[in-house]
């Protein structure tokens, strides 16, 4: 594939306000500044020295520079930062190539302790047999008790080749083993869930768009079409992006033809540029879904509104995010690197997504999972897909056909509930070897979770409990256990049925024998409404 390139490889689609005044920069470019600019400089540094000398506390004018910059930069948009040299390597390993040097472990920190939560296949971690569940409590025998997640990271990073011991207690476990573990290249993969979900229907979920993803997702695409795949439901919830470039060649496994994919409008001519499909699709006449919620984000809304807008596929879920701008690196001269708003991207058919009302405050509530869904009724300009259907712009990818999840999943109490779910698996996956495939809880497993509960002090609501069982027992307890035992992907495979969003799916792409005429059924429905 043969796209144009803008002036930095590293391009990112996020929602933010275009705009950049540097202080750094300025200072080296003082000659070349207007008078009122220099005066202004002039100013900064009169106030720097003024506090640095004669405010109470002694604050270094380095601090204050530094602190300039970061208040200037906290005024503009939530993505527009200022990347540290030091920790801008670490950036690059994660966000942008999805591979580090470590020993394959992710962790979490639960009352004061370090668990594993997850255990990378290839890894040293995993084949010394280091196990989800499994409490960190020493690394080279200095004891982990209290350390942050970033603590134990730094500690399990380093040079590759070069060795890490730790000590985990286990449950059952008498006493505490010793792993042995040599550091190395880990791919931490972002297509996490694929297979078969009948006869006919794959099912993949992306988790982000790294410079690994479009391959990834070659890969596994092929593997589903070996297996006699003709429909695919493409999930992309809970993906809030990453590059570009990954969106547009997954767009491509897509689409047939030349088909304009994404266009993208800075301020300065060499910011701009569209993208267009090779016309070379892997996945060429299969019926497609497309999953999104509130937390599809960036890339994932490139890709999901390129596919609605060409009619290539049905979206399903809930509104997405809402962002529609483009981020670049720059590099700055002490090796610090701004990552900053550059341009707006626009849909195939002319939408830009961009919520009006985005701030940092959306963004801390992104973050924070608690995102009020009342915006959603924000006014939109409506858009015309290759068919004539209508779309919105302004205000997120607004689903074809909208479903909400399980109640109980929003539910505060089961929410509380299911933070005791992992070390509930973890004890009854001790007690419990040689648990087989298909495996789903039972009503047994509920009794003892609750009992569990019991123990943990957790305030048992017989009424909740009861009403929710269903769901607790079949969903949470047999996800949990079965990501324990295996892994996330064969855990979803086991409670797939019970995804709302994902059962409605497999009934659309049930209703046509084409996309055409898939997308015409849905129409017709919903003029009839």
């Amino acid at each position: 594939m043969n796209l144009k390139r803008a002036r930095n490889p590293y391009i990112y689609a996020s929602a933010t306000v275009l705009g950049l005044l540097l202080v750094g920069w300025l200072f080296g470019q003082l000659m070349a500044t207007s008078d009122n600019t220099y005066k202004r400089l002039l100013l900064l540094q009169d106030v720097v020295n003024q506090v640095s000398q004669r405010y109470v506390d002694n604050i270094p004018a380095d601090n204050l520079y530094q602190r300039a910059v970061e208040g200037l930069l906290d005024g503009l948009d939530p993505y527009t930062e200022l990347i540290p040299a030091e920790d801008f390597e670490r950036f690059k390993e994660i966000q942008i190539r999805s591979e580090y040097v470590g020993t394959g472990i992710s962790i979490s920190r639960t009352n004061s302790q370090i668990v594993v939560m997850n255990v990378y296949p290839g890894s040293s971690a995993y084949s010394n047999g280091v196990q989800p569940g499994d409490k960190i409590v020493k690394i080279n025998d200095e004891s982990a008790h209290g350390w942050t997640t970033e603590q134990v990271s730094l500690r399990m990073l380093g040079e590759q080749g070069t060795r890490v011991e730790i000590t985990v207690s286990r449950h059952g476990a008498e006493e505490p083993l010793k792993f042995k573990l040599t550091r190395n290249p880990v791919v931490v993969p972002t297509v996490t869930r694929y297979f078969m979900l009948d006869g006919s229907t794959g099912y993949l979920r992306l988790a982000a768009f790294t410079e690994r993803s479009a391959e990834e997702l070659r890969q596994h695409l092929q593997q589903l079409l070996d297996q006699g795949m003709t429909s695919l439901v493409l999930d992309l919830r809970d993906n809030s992006g990453g590059l570009t470039d990954p969106a547009i060649q997954i767009c491509e496994l897509f689409l047939e033809g030349r088909q304009l994919i994404v266009a993208i409008r800075g301020r300065h001519s060499e910011d701009s540029s569209s993208y267009f499909s090779d016309g070379k699709p892997l996945l060429r006449d299969g019926l497609l879904a497309v999953l999104i919620n509130e937390y599809t984000a960036s890339s994932s809304e490139i890709v999901a509104g390129a596919l609605q807008d060409h009619d290539r596929a049905v979206v399903i879920g809930r509104n997405s995010y809402g962002k529609g701008l483009v981020q670049t690196t720059c590099p700055l001269r002490n090796g610090d690197v701004l990552k900053i708003t550059t341009a707006r991207y626009y849909t195939p058919s002319g939408r830009n997504i961009q919520r009006e009302f985005f701030s940092r405050v959306r963004t801390l509530a992104m973050q924070s999972n608690s995102i009020d869904d009342s915006t959603e009724e924000e006014t939109q300009v409506i858009f015309e897909t290759d068919m004539g259907r209508e779309v919105l712009g302004g205000g997120g990818i607004a689903p074809d056909v909208k479903v909400e999840m399980d109640s109980a999943a929003t539910d505060p109490y089961i929410i509380r509930l299911n933070s005791h779910t992992f070390d509930f698996a973890v004890a009854y996956k001790s007690m419990n070897p040689g648990i087989k495939l298909p495996f789903k809880a039972s009503r047994k497993i509920f009794d003892s979770f609750v009992s569990y509960l019991e123990g943990k002090e957790f305030k048992l609501d017989n009424e909740k409990l009861e009403s929710y069982s269903d769901y607790i027992t079949d969903y949470l307890l047999t996800y949990r256990i079965a990501e324990v035992v295996w892994d996330d992907n064969a855990a979803y495979k086991m409670v797939a049925m019970h995804d709302p969003q994902l059962k409605r799916a497999l009934q659309v792409l049930a209703g046509g024998t084409d996309q055409k005429q898939l997308l015409e059924k849905l129409s017709e429905e919903e003029e009839s409404k």
